[in-house]
This record gives C-alpha cells, structure tokens and sequence, in this order.
C-alpha cells in the first residue's frame, strides 16, 4: 500500500460497505465458519455498486467520495 493515494481507494468510496452484519448478511453460511468480525477479514467489504467483495484498498472509477 505504500505510495497509493488511500483517499480515492474503496474503504473511502460511498458503495463500500464493510460493517460485518452487513457481510454477514451477504455470506449466509459466514457465520457457520466463523463471523465477519473475525480479524481475517480485517476492513475487506462489499461493493454495492459492482457487488463484488473486495480489500479496502482495492479502486475503480465509479468512486465517489463517502459524505
């Protein structure tokens, strides 16, 4: 991650979504594993915009800044 610019990366984008009900609601049989709040999963989340899971420094241009 050294040298990217985090500010237009997926963890600031508007479609990102990361909070572990909401991922566990995504993956069902998440919870038969573990749970999204395991630290594996550190801050990867869903994008609504691609719905694709993804690492919260991943990007594309549909960014749009969170606010």
């Amino acid at each position: 991650m050294a040298g990217r610019d985090l500010k237009t990366c997926c963890l600031n984008c508007r479609f990102f979504h990361n909070e572990p009900d909401r991922v566990e609601q995504a993956f069902p049989g998440l919870k038969a594993l573990s749970s999204a709040y395991a630290s594996v999963r550190a801050d990867a989340g869903l994008c609504s915009c691609h719905e694709l899971f993804l690492a919260p420094w991943a990007r594309c241009q549909d960014f749009q800044p969170k606010g």
